[in-house]
């Protein structure tokens, strides 16, 4: 079978994700395989797309290997599938799957964000491989890799592939229309709003005004069309040790001094490929400089999206889990007048009440999985490690050390015959006591 690899690693030749491709072209030669480098080398192909597309289109089975960036696949990549869309070329069903690895942090979104858009182009997708980083290094991830591409080679050549979610097609959103006017604002917190704002977005310009008018407190506005992004990350953990990005183009210090000061953000964007675009996913992935650190913990976020915010399933994931792992109250998300007014109105109780709730799964999880790698790779991520030992995240299960001994006496006790009846009796009991304690010496709000 003819396998076209689109490599989305902006490490080119070097990525951990190719290695997993390169060890299955060993071990299956009767396939041949064909490399596109799109993540190192995307300015050859925003020159000129036409050799891609023969590529493409030529291939019997599409496979996209990517690392996972900050829940969806690398700025580079977001970009060539910009182009692989405004090519104009016929790629209807075409098989296609997709290999990542990751510490599985939001791998599914990623996944998720990829047959999206494959599906857009009329693309047959089978469901992708998701490995761990080191998986190849291990007799099982090598097995598992291998019984992934004879699984994705199987599909292809019985023409199996995953439906499309049905879904009913939505309504031409018309041009949203400024409405309001922006009236004097006290000044109160330092609120930010960060967006992709272009010359043709007129819409977008229309809502951020509304925003402004409907939220009580003045605003600034920064413009990420306007700065002058030497390209994406990179993926070198050149900044792991001291926060410092190694493109010289100054992005590190723009983020800390104009964006993560703020007492609150605000993200704008158009809808663009079922995400915020390839500039604004340039912005989420440069900023790594600041490692895993959730240095705007406590902020509230806001969001203002112009497009048909209410059909993306998947993209509402990746903001509510971005909001969590940062612990950043999610005020809203305004795709129209009534939830703009909304999420202003929410943003600005949280900034007054100081109101911050607890994590849910997503950022439980996703603390847990950085907490661990972090701890694994604290001898070259010394500012994450320092930061984590400072706000002590370090919170590993096997450092309670008083309450596992207290289990394990209990489970002695609740397994030891009639004895054992009696304690089960009175565990709930056990377990209701301090709680009826708390309520007894809780006195009445006002």
């Amino acid at each position: 079978m003819k396998i076209c690899v689109i490599n989305g690693s902006p490490r080119g030749k070097n990525s951990v994700t190719l290695q997993t491709v390169l060890y299955l072209e060993k071990r299956f030669p009767r396939h041949s395989f064909d490399f596109l480098n799109v993540g190192a080398g995307l300015q050859s192909f925003e020159r000129d797309m036409s050799g891609a597309v023969e590529a493409i289109r030529s291939a019997e089975l599409l496979l996209f290997s990517y690392p996972v960036y900050t829940f969806l696949a690398p700025s580079q990549l977001h970009r060539f599938l910009e182009l692989m869309k405004r090519s104009g070329a016929d790629f209807r069903d075409i098989y296609v799957t997709q290999l990542t690895t990751s510490k599985h942090f939001f791998d599914v979104t990623a996944h998720r964000y990829l047959e999206e858009n494959c599906r857009d182009m009329g693309m047959r997708v089978i469901h992708g491989l998701s490995a761990d980083m080191e998986d190849l290094l291990t007799e099982q991830g090598r097995r598992e890799a291998e019984d992934f591409l004879r699984y994705a080679v199987y599909c292809a050549e019985n023409q199996l592939y995953e439906p499309a979610p049905a879904a009913a097609p939505a309504p031409a959103r018309p041009p949203y229309v400024q409405t309001l006017s922006p009236g004097v604002k006290p000044e109160g917190f330092d609120t930010v709003i960060v967006g992709d704002l272009r010359e043709e977005d007129a819409s977008l310009r229309a809502m951020i005004k509304d925003f402004r008018a409907l939220y009580p407190y003045q605003t600034r506005f920064v413009n990420l069309a306007d700065f002058p992004f030497k390209g994406g990350c990179l993926g070198c953990f050149g900044c792991a040790a001291d926060g410092r990005c190694i493109q010289k183009d100054g992005f590190d210090t723009f983020l800390r001094e104009n964006i993560q000061n703020a007492d609150a953000i605000i993200y704008a964007f158009t809808l663009r490929d079922h995400s915020m675009g390839s500039l604004f996913k340039m912005y989420d992935d440069r900023q790594f400089c600041n490692g895993h650190r959730t240095v705007t913990e406590g902020k509230p976020f806001a969001y203002i999206v112009n497009g048909d915010y209410e059909a993306e399933e998947n993209l509402k994931t990746v903001i509510e889990a971005r909001a969590q792992v940062g612990r950043n109250f999610l005020a809203g998300v305004g795709y129209d007048l009534p939830s703009m007014e909304a999420a202003a109105k929410r943003l600005a109780y949280s900034l007054e009440n100081r109101y911050v709730p607890p994590r849910n799964f997503y950022g439980v999880g996703g603390l847990k999985i950085f907490r661990d790698l972090i701890w694994l790779m604290r001898g070259i991520m010394k500012a994450d490690h320092d930061y984590y030992k400072a706000h002590g995240l370090y919170d590993f299960p096997q450092k309670h050390r008083g309450r596992m001994l207290a289990m394990s006496l209990l489970g002695v006790l609740m397994r030891s015959g009639a004895a054992g009846d009696k304690v089960r009796a009175k565990f709930n009991q056990g377990m209701m006591a301090p709680y009826k304690k708390l309520l007894a010496r809780t006195r009445s709000g006002k």
